[in-house]
């Protein structure tokens, strides 16, 4: 790591010892922030907030920033090898991070900053303390965004010369915690790309690297370990609705399906001779917690018709019923949001038709006597049209679907049909005004008989 250090230390020995201490917190903030770049999908909007407890606000969404928000901290060692510093101690930090991901796995890191914890660095001359260096509040921070990428395996890279970080470091702290004195100031650019794991399903973070900078004409080693957890992940929006016909999505998902045609587009069947009506219900969480909806602070719903933009709905947990006509595309969103104001959203588009068919109950089979030689004529039987047109019909749309001749060996049954001296099979049909036809089968089981009375029988 290429760096320049401005130090008011009176011995260079000691000058580079701090500057490189401080470098080594410079380093393990950037391998922290590295670390918690990571994660997929869903898709997220947020504005800034910080990650302590103590100072949590909600902010509102940003709609129009679909980027996943993560806050993440954590501890990390440094070790720095080189001439007159430091070999074998471990300097420890801690590390806050706030970074956007984009869909494609880019990485944007807007907070990066390291808090490296007070140690004094004691030189010795055999068994002589010769001097002795104080690190007190030791701090760095990056100087503007940092660009990354992770792939979908959670491997995270950051291109060299992409991080720029600066900090500066005191010799005292009183007891108010103010830090003053003689101290070090440090800007560092990475010279080689930075990498590491990153697992914000499992809540896991950690890095390791070997790093080089070159200070007063002397080359010094840094390695670096760090583990982290995150402090704030993504809320997870889930879609959910309720509606006759629309059980199976209660618990969570969007109740459009593709159809198939020349145009395949995203629909929903209708269950209302208005269209559809349903009501809109989420079912979202937040992994940062072990109950349900943990640190889910709000859900919003947001609507368009057509091509129209978004419209605000209604706010909470469930809003309706809605009705959804025919012809144009429906959209839906619903944005949950956490209370350090990182949201998701689900969205929901669709368009409402009907391609149930009409439900058909028919009469019940009969036995009729031949009207004529070889069968029955329908014209002649009073039993067989009654049974003709016993048929009812059921729609959840067309309050009125049509009934359509019978078929009786695929032919249409008129006046003069006539059944042959057998059992035939009937088809009873309706049609609704959306063109779809529902069938049902009942017989005619015709017979020679002096008698001209019908007899019902049982299907």
């Amino acid at each position: 790591m290429k760096s320049r250090i401005l130090t008011t230390t009176a011995s260079i020995r000691f000058g580079v010892a701090s500057s490189l201490i401080l470098a080594a917190a410079l380093i393990v903030s950037m391998s922290l922030i590295i670390d918690k770049l990571t994660f997929n999908s869903s898709r997220i909007s947020a504005a800034a907030g910080s990650s302590s407890a103590g100072d949590r606000f909600l902010l509102p969404p940003i709609m129009d920033d679909t980027r996943l928000r993560y806050s993440a901290r954590g501890t990390g060692t440094m070790t720095i090898n080189g001439a007159g510093c430091c070999e074998g101690i471990n300097f420890v930090g801690a590390f806050e991070i706030d970074y956007l991901q984009e869909t494609g796995g880019r990485v944007e890191i807007t907070r990066l900053q390291t808090n490296l914890a007070d140690i004094d660095i004691v030189f010795r001359l055999l068994i002589f303390e010769i001097n002795r260096l104080k690190i007190r509040c030791g701090e760095t921070h990056n100087e503007g965004s940092i660009i990354a990428n992770v792939d979908d395996h959670g491997n995270l890279t950051i291109p060299s010369g992409a991080a720029s970080i600066s900090g500066a470091s005191f010799e005292n702290r009183n007891a108010l915690g103010e830090c003053s004195g003689r101290g070090t100031v440090l800007t560092a650019t990475n010279d080689r790309a930075l990498s590491g794991l990153l697992d914000p399903a499992a809540n896991r973070i950690a890095l390791a690297g070997a790093f080089n900078t070159r200070v007063d004409g002397n080359n010094y080693n840094l390695t670096l370990n760090m583990t982290g957890i995150y402090t704030n992940r993504p809320p997870q929006a889930r879609f959910g609705v309720e509606g006759r016909n629309l059980e199976a999505f209660a618990q969570g998902g969007c109740p459009a399906r593709l159809s198939t045609g020349n145009k395949p587009e995203m629909v929903v069947e209708a269950n209302d001779p208005s269209g559809l009506k349903m009501s809109l219900r989420s079912q979202s969480y937040d992994p940062d917690g072990a109950w349900s909806r943990a640190d889910v602070a709000l859900d919003k719903w947001f609507y368009a018709r057509g091509g129209d933009p978004f419209n605000f709905v209604a706010e909470g947990r469930k809003y309706g019923p809605m009705n959804f006509d025919f012809g144009p595309q429906h959209r839906l969103r619903l944005e949950t949001s956490d209370r350090l104001g990182a949201a998701t959203t689900a969205d929901c588009s669709f368009r409402v038709v009907d391609k149930t068919a009409p439900e058909v109950t028919p009469p019940a089979s009969i036995r009729v006597p031949a009207t004529i030689r070889g069968g029955a004529r329908v014209g002649d039987s009073p039993a067989l049209r009654v049974f003709l047109t016993g048929a009812t019909c059921r729609d959840l749309v067309d309050l009125s679907p049509a009934p359509m001749p019978p078929l009786v060996a695929g032919a249409e049954v008129t006046i003069a049909t006539i059944f042959p001296v057998s059992v035939s099979n009937v088809t009873f049909r309706c049609r609704d005004r959306f063109g779809n036809t529902g069938t049902a089968q009942s017989s005619v089981n015709v017979v020679l008989s002096k008698s001209n009375h019908a007899t019902r029988t049982s299907r």
